[in-house]
């Protein structure tokens, strides 16, 4: 990319083609209008960066010289002292866009993004869902897309097009208006915003060969995030794909960093189990479930024997060590749907869906068994374990039947410890 600067400050030259080489731009200087005009009838500039003093009586020539002559030639005004009548000449002589010259790392970073966004934009990866009935042009706007760096899939209906979004992962849909087959792409996009996943929120780009000012107020309306005619210009074409996935990728970053602060929120970090606060949140769902679907619904409460000792006599470390090992160990032994919480220090709840209370009563032994065998922390550890199963007595509270769980670890402590115990079960709630 070549630019001619124009400045008479041969300080301010100077740094401007270090900004500019930075850039990997050809750089021409001028100190005068007269240099200016002579090097712009040897040479054709992508941009032109000039002072202001090109707004004094003796350099206004230059302005009318680059309007008659250099129509296509951007001008960036470089100035030391904004004020309304600058900005209104600017503005009348057509100057693309002002920079203060104060401020070196903001025009660095202003030359910086203007020139890179001039250059063919190459995006880091990326997957499209490309919906067009005509070969021609899909063929034409794949290779453009293509030369993004992204990866095409082409469909010539929206019944393919959906049916294959709603298995892959991509990170923008573009589709016709008009297309062949029962479904238009208006329908695919309200389908696309109708649908109960992150796919929902794919950013989506529609393509029409007659700018109506109705039919894209619809669009709009049903979802779209952005609207081009056919054929595009390859230049905004690219802008604004790239602006649509960029976008989508903070959306996405966005979305990670709320599931990693639900999992901090929801995960004991030193067992990996869930915490107490997610043990209040999916109880009443697992209670639901379990009435309205008529199945039975065990839980098991297990309190570490002796756990205070184990910090006093081997330090804290020692005890963490043990509870990591325990809630390793629970996680392992449950199946998938079951749920694994961290209540206490020491106090571990498993809720168990569709587990019978011989079923529980087994699997409490099998797990007392496998802490006592499996020394946690290299330590000799027991538990007691205390089960309820949901009955009527319980209606749909979930206090009631870990209660039911809580007094049965009492009776595992208060008859020896390390041992399992079950509430004797009356007839099931539903």
């Amino acid at each position: 990319m070549k630019v001619l600067v124009l400045e008479n400050s041969r300080l301010y030259q100077k740094t401007l083609r270090e900004l500019l080489e930075e850039v990997e731009c050809e750089v021409d200087c001028a100190s005068s209008s007269e240099d200016g005009t002579r090097l712009l009838d040897r040479n054709t500039y992508n941009f032109i960066i000039a002072g202001q003093n090109i707004f004094d009586e003796s350099s206004s020539g230059f302005i009318e010289y680059c309007q008659a002559h250099a129509n296509h030639c951007p001008i960036l005004l470089l100035t030391s002292e904004p004020n309304e009548t600058l900005l209104k000449n600017a503005h009348n002589a057509g100057i693309k866009d002002i920079f203060p010259k104060s401020d070196i790392s903001h025009l660095r970073e202003s030359l910086h993004y203007y020139i890179k966004g001039k250059k063919r934009i190459v995006i880091k990866g990326g997957r499209v869902l490309y919906v067009e009935d005509s070969p021609s042009v899909a063929h034409a706007i794949s290779q453009d897309l293509q030369k993004m760096n992204l990866e095409v899939d082409h469909y010539e209906n929206a019944e393919d097009a959906y049916s294959e979004l709603l298995k892959n992962e991509y990170d923008l849909v573009i589709t016709d208006v008009m297309l062949q087959g029962a479904m238009s792409g208006l329908s695919l996009v309200r389908m696309i915003r109708a649908l109960k996943s992150h796919h929902a929120e794919l950013p989506i780009l529609a393509m029409t060969g007659h700018d109506d000012p109705r039919r894209r107020t619809e669009l709009f309306h049903a979802g779209i995030n952005d609207y081009v005619t056919k054929p595009p210009n390859v230049e905004e074409f690219a802008a604004r794909v790239n602006n649509l996935i960029s976008n989508k990728r903070l959306y996405d970053k966005v979305r990670e960093q709320k599931q990693a602060l639900l999992q901090l929120a929801m995960k004991d970090q030193l067992t990996k189990c869930h915490n107490r606060h997610s043990l209040v949140e999916n109880a009443p769902r697992y209670m639901h479930d379990a009435i309205r679907y008529d199945h039975p619904l065990s839980i098991m409460i297990l309190d570490l024997d002796h756990f205070k000792s184990i910090n006093d006599r081997h330090g804290h470390d020692a005890g963490d060590r043990v509870l990591a090992d325990v809630g390793k160990l629970l996680v392992r032994a449950c199946r998938l749907g079951d749920f694994v919480a961290r209540i206490g220090g020491e106090e571990f709840l498993l809720i168990m869906p569709h587990c019978l209370s011989k079923d529980a009563l087994e699997k409490g032994r099998r797990i007392k068994a496998m802490i006592e065998n499996a020394r946690p922390g290299g330590l000799k550890i027991t538990a007691s374990i205390g089960i309820a199963c949901l009955s009527d007595e319980h209606g749909t509270d979930f206090d009631k039947l870990y209660k039911t769980a809580d007094e049965a670890v009492y009776h595992s402590k208060k008859n020896g410890r390390n041992r399992v115990t079950l509430v004797a079960n009356k007839k099931k709630a539903g």
